[in-house]
């Protein structure tokens, strides 16, 4: 029984440790838009219902070459109104080559954006229900502080306990 225990508590922790690795890792990876880029990807968090997605969704976009990008091509993209940044769709309605590395969408027929802001198209996009929620609340400030910094000061203060009661207990001599 005891064994089982042993091999399920390593489980457990080794579980544990992974999700704490990857929400850190999530964090340490944010932009300017304070949205999670790894590896060419683009983490989403759906906060609202949409004829695409439901809210609480989690999109994974990947990062698409200006070339994949065409006409009727239903995009992602990043838009700042008084300094407070938002995630919108869209259709592109034209595109403006301003440079080899540079285009400019035209969405909607009446928004027009710099390739710089795209996020990505949703038909290669991957999307995960459900799974927003759980990261939106794992990479909250509360969330963290729960999952990751009372964890860790309940440790050390455990270790620091162990400590100082190794150093109270008298050592003993052996007898010869």
């Amino acid at each position: 029984m005891k064994k089982v225990l042993k091999v399920l508590l390593w489980i457990i922790g080794i579980c544990y440790f992974t999700v704490i690795i990857a929400v850190t890792a999530c964090l340490l990876c944010y932009n300017q838009y304070k949205v999670t880029e790894m590896f060419d990807r683009s983490f989403i968090m759906i906060d609202d219902n949409s004829d695409m997605y439901q809210n609480g969704d989690l999109v994974l976009f990947k990062k698409n070459e200006l070339n994949e990008i065409n006409k009727n091509d239903v995009i992602f993209f990043y838009e700042v109104t008084n300094g407070v940044p938002s995630i919108k769709y869209g259709t592109v309605t034209e595109i403006l080559p301003v440079s080899t590395d540079e285009r400019t969408f035209t969405i909607n027929n009446n928004h027009d954006i710099s390739s710089d802001s795209l996020i990505g198209k949703t038909e290669t996009a991957k999307v995960y229900p459900k799974l927003g929620k759980i990261l939106t609340v794992l990479e909250s400030r509360f969330g963290f502080l729960l999952l990751v910094i009372l964890p860790t000061l309940i440790l050390f203060l455990y270790e620091l306990y162990l400590v100082i009661v190794e150093i109270k207990t008298p050592i003993e001599e052996d007898e010869e």
